[in-house]
């Protein structure tokens, strides 16, 4: 009988290799458009829980993105256009694994 083994996000996105830009990110965040954001859809979109709010301002955890988009749709739609999100230039970004 196969059981089924339920894995946490830490534990799914550790599967995953990133290769990051330490000289230029793929995400901006402008701050201030961020304090006067009310609902910050940013906190709750992303899969990967890329953004938290820390000491009034968006916390941003690079390493973690997985390229999706997610976080500029909803703070473009729903937020005040805080983030900024372009694909990481070449040789950067995620490369997913499986197993």
């Amino acid at each position: 009988m196969n059981q089924i083994v339920v894995m946490s996000l830490d534990a799914r996105l550790g599967l995953d290799k990133y290769e990051i830009d330490e000289e230029r990110n793929h995400i901006t965040v402008d701050h201030e458009r961020c304090k006067l954001c009310v609902d910050k859809p940013c906190l709750t979109v992303c899969p990967a829980q890329v953004y938290k709010w820390v000491d009034e301002r968006v916390a941003v955890s690079y390493e973690n993105c997985l390229e999706c988009g997610t976080c500029q749709i909803s703070c473009d739609s729903g937020g005040k256009g805080g983030i900024t999100w372009n694909n990481p230039t070449g040789g950067f970004g995620i490369l997913f694994r499986y197993g």
